[in-house]
């Protein structure tokens, strides 16, 4: 069955930057730096008139089609913005291309800028397996040792399309099921030492943490009331 994702929410969710340019092979695994003009309040008022219309038709709406809605609101309207936004161990910043930020800073205010109530601070500073379990259901959760990278994916691939939080050995991030790719989504400390979107299957960091837990958001039916609410 086709999920129904209403043009007014798609014509919203584009409205408050410019839409990506087409990008080639090489530049696919990882999209490192901003590249169009942002209004960082605008988006954030978007997200609430999302939510606002999507309340209407909420209760009629199945579990898999509130989650893209869900989905889309944060993957595709509050992170584009922070694309390119650098790294600090200690990065606090609240908006995006302005000082550093830190990974569990980064998921943490990507999902209240996005409309998810959430305690900030106190989650950003946890560790990555206690910030999931705090937000995310165990039945939603799951956690892999000593996997090759392509195991991980393929159960990314497994679960469909939306959004995950992945807490590795010492790092955290969103992962992004599109259905055509698997991103991972994360303030990085290594290479570019910023905010970037890469291929999941090709991410070193990935890759080297022998520890993984994967806690899918966007089918979580209390976090999805959460957000609308």
């Amino acid at each position: 069955m086709k999920l129904f994702f209403p043009v007014f929410l798609l014509l919203s969710i584009n409205a408050c930057h410019q839409k990506n340019k087409q990008v080639n092979a090489a530049q696919l695994a990882a999209t490192t730096t901003l590249s169009t003009p942002i209004n960082y309040d605008s988006c954030k008022k978007q997200i609430l008139f999302i939510k606002q219309k999507s309340k209407i038709s909420w209760a009629a709406l199945s579990k898999e089609e509130r989650g893209k809605i869900f989905t889309r609101a944060v993957a595709e309207t509050i992170i584009p913005n922070w694309i390119g936004t650098k790294w600090d161990y200690n990065g606090i910043s609240e908006k995006p291309q302005q000082g550093n930020i830190a990974c569990g800073y980064f998921v943490t205010t990507v999902l209240r800028d996005a409309g998810l109530n959430l305690a900030r601070i106190k989650l950003a500073q946890c560790a990555s397996e206690q910030m999931i379990t705090t937000l995310i259901q165990p039945k939603y959760t799951r956690r892999f040792s000593n996997v090759d990278i392509t195991v991980f994916i393929q159960a990314i691939q497994q679960q469909g399309y939306g959004l995950y939080i992945v807490g590795l050995d010492n790092h955290t991030g969103f992962i992004y099921n599109d259905n055509s790719q698997v991103y991972f989504i994360h303030s990085t400390f290594v290479g570019t030492r910023n905010v970037q979107k890469e291929n999941a299957a090709a991410s070193w960091v990935l890759k080297q943490s022998k520890y993984k837990v994967l806690g899918k958001l966007s089918a979580d039916e209390k976090v999805l009331e959460r957000w609308l609410n």
